[in-house]
């Protein structure tokens, strides 16, 4: 079953690991939906980890069949998305 607190924890861990999360709370980033935000984490830099990124597929995984069951398909949205979908 899976754990969301345990889960967020481990992630929050390994993105900092990887300096994944960066802060600009006096300049903050503009995403690109326009919206500004003193934190931005660049989840692309997952794509470079194997072990953090086989981790954090899995728990994807397993969170999307306990809530939703098998999907018939999962795409990734562009802006970063498509690779992220494809594990």
């Amino acid at each position: 079953m899976f754990n969301n607190k345990e889960c967020g924890l481990k992630v929050a861990e390994f993105l900092l690991q990887i300096k994944a999360i960066k802060l600009q709370p006096n300049k903050p980033f503009t995403w690109a939906s326009g919206w500004n935000s003193p934190i931005y984490c660049d989840n692309r830099k997952i794509l470079s980890y194997p072990k953090i990124r086989t981790y954090i597929r899995q728990q994807f995984v397993e969170m999307i069949v306990d809530t939703y069951g098998k999907p018939d398909v999962i795409a990734g949205v562009a802006t970063g998305g498509i690779a992220i979908g494809h594990w």
